[in-house]
C-alpha cells in the first residue's frame, strides 16, 4: 500500500509538472508599457499557435501583428497605444500544446500604458548631460552625470533605453546606453580615437547605426565619416558598407524596419538599403542630409538644390519608394526661400520645416502644412531667436522645439511647445536643448 500511494503522488506531481501553463505575461502586471511597446505571454512548452492566436484579445480592440518567439506570443499594434486607456489582455480557456494538453482556465491580466515624456541636453560650454522632463508633473532631473561630456543621444523606439554620445580622455567620443530612468548607464562601443556619433535605433530596437569619423594617427587628422552599426546586445560593429572609401553619414531607419537611408557624401546622394533583400537605390540630392521617413517607411521627405538662374535654390521633395515618383511637399516650387530639414508628423499629415526668404536678415521660422491641403503657416514669428530642433509627438499634435536668443543679456537655449489645436506657443524648459520624445 505504501508503494502504490508514493506511485500515485509520482503521476500527480508528473501531471502537474506537464500541464500546459502561462510562466509570464509581458509587460509584467504593474509595469506600464511604452506607446510603442507590445503585449505577450510566455508558455512553459510549445503550443499549436494557432489555437492561441485564436483565443486572445485585447479590450479596447487593437488592430495588429501577432508573432512568436519561442513559446512567448507577441501582440504588436499598428498604431501607438492610447495612455489615457487601461487594456485589458485576455486568453480564454482551452489552448492546446503540441503534446496535445490544453489550458484548463482562462487568463486575464491589464496593461496600463504609460505617457511619453522628453528628454533632452542641459548645456554648458563645452557640452552637456541629459535630462528628462516628466509631462504629468513637470518636474526635471538629470540622467547622466558625465561632466558634461555628452554630446549627442537618441531614445530607442520603446523608450525604454537611450543611447548617447559622450567624449572620452583620447580625444573621440564613444556610445553610450542608459535605462530610461537614468539607471545602469553602460559602455555600448568603445571608439578611442576615432568620433562615432549620430545615432540612429533599427525599429526592432536591436541595432544602432552611427557616423564614425576614423583617426588618422600618421596624418593627425580625422578621415571622412563612414556609417556603422552595432548590436545592442552583443557590442559588435561593422561598417555597413565594405568599400573604405564609401563615406557617408546621418543613418535614419525607416520606421517599419525595412530599410535605412544614409547621405552619401561622395555619390552626392541619399544611398537607401533594403534590409531584406539588400537592394540599393540613391536619390540624388547635394543637400547633405538623408530627410525624415512616412510613417508607414514608404516615402521620405527631404531637401533638395535644384537650378537657378543666379544660384541653385533649395526645394523640399517627397520621394515614393513604390512608385518611384518624386513630387513637391509644398505643392508647388516656391523660390528664392531656404530650408531647414523637414519633419513629418506621424499621423502622416503634416511636415514641420524651418524656412526664411533668401536674403532676408531674419532668421528661419518654423513653418507647417498639411500634405491634405491648405496653405503652410509659421508657428514662430521673433526674429530675435533662432528655432531648431523641432519634433513633433507621437501623435501629430504637439511640436517641440529649440529656441536660441540672438541677443540679450543671456544667450541660452529653451524649449518650448506648440500646440496644433490651440495654434498657441508656450516656454516649456530653460537651458534645454535637441529635445526629443521619449516614449
Amino acid at each position: 500500500m505504501i508503494v502504490l500511494a508514493g506511485l500515485g503522488v509520482a503521476v500527480i506531481l508528473l501531471r502537474l509538472q506537464n500541464r500546459v501553463r502561462i510562466t509570464a505575461v509581458h509587460p509584467a502586471q504593474g509595469k506600464p508599457i511604452s506607446i510603442y511597446g507590445k503585449i505577450g505571454l510566455s508558455f512553459n512548452q510549445a503550443m499549436y499557435t494557432s489555437s492561441v492566436e485564436d483565443r486572445f484579445t485585447i479590450e479596447p480592440a487593437l488592430q495588429g501583428q501577432i508573432t512568436w518567439e519561442g513559446n512567448t506570443l507577441w501582440f504588436t499594434p499598428e498604431r501607438a497605444f492610447d495612455p489615457d486607456l487601461v487594456y485589458t489582455a485576455t486568453l480564454s480557456r482551452g489552448a492546446q500544446a503540441l503534446s496535445g494538453r490544453t489550458l484548463g482556465k482562462a487568463h486575464t491580466w491589464q496593461v496600463e500604458v504609460r505617457h511619453p515624456d522628453l528628454v533632452y541636453l542641459s548645456l554648458d560650454t563645452t557640452g552637456g548631460d541629459l535630462w528628462r522632463y516628466e509631462w504629468a508633473t513637470g518636474i526635471t532631473y538629470p540622467l547622466t552625470d558625465t561632466h558634461a561630456s555628452v554630446i549627442g543621444f537618441a531614445p530607442s523606439p520603446t523608450g525604454d533605453q537611450i543611447a548617447y554620445v559622450r567624449t572620452n580622455l583620447l580625444g573621440g567620443s564613444d556610445l553610450w546606453l542608459i535605462d530610461r530612468d537614468g539607471t545602469d548607464p553602460e559602455l555600448l562601443l568603445d571608439c578611442r580615437l576615432d568620433q562615432c556619433t549620430q545615432l540612429a535605433w533599427s525599429a526592432d530596437a536591436e541595432w544602432v547605426a552611427y557616423e564614425r569619423a576614423a583617426f588618422d594617427v600618421d596624418a593627425d587628422r580625422f578621415l571622412p565619416s563612414r556609417v556603422w552599426t552595432v548590436n545592442r546586445q552583443t557590442g559588435q560593429t561593422a561598417p555597413l558598407y565594405r568599400q573604405d572609401t564609401a563615406y557617408g553619414h546621418t543613418p535614419s531607419f525607416s520606421p517599419d524596419g525595412k530599410r535605412l537611408a544614409t547621405y552619401d557624401s561622395v555619390q552626392n546622394a541619399i544611398r537607401i538599403v533594403d534590409l531584406e533583400s539588400s537592394q540599393e537605390e540613391a536619390i540624388p540630392t547635394t543637400y547633405p542630409s538623408t530627410g525624415n521617413w512616412s510613417p508607414d517607411g514608404e516615402e521620405l521627405v527631404f531637401l533638395s538644390l535644384v537650378p537657378g538662374a543666379l544660384e541653385p535654390q533649395v526645394a523640399i521633395h517627397i520621394a515614393n519608394f513604390t512608385t518611384q515618383d518624386v513630387r513637391d511637399a509644398l505643392g508647388e516650387f516656391i523660390p528664392n526661400m531656404d530650408y531647414d530639414p523637414p519633419q513629418w508628423s506621424p499621423d502622416g499629415e503634416w511636415i514641420a520645416y524651418g524656412a526664411r526668404p533668401v536674403d532676408a536678415g531674419i532668421s528661419k521660422a518654423i513653418w507647417v502644412k498639411s500634405l491634405t491641403g491648405g496653405e503652410a503657416f509659421p508657428i514662430t514669428d521673433d526674429p530675435s531667436a533662432t528655432y531648431s530642433g523641432y519634433r513633433w509627438d507621437p501623435w501629430g499634435e504637439r511640436l517641440i522645439f529649440q529656441r536660441y536668443p540672438l541677443s540679450g543679456p543671456v544667450s541660452q537655449a529653451s524649449i518650448w511647445l506648440w500646440e496644433r489645436a490651440t495654434g498657441q506657443t508656450q516656454p516649456l524648459i530653460e537651458n534645454g536643448a535637441r529635445p526629443e520624445w521619449l516614449p
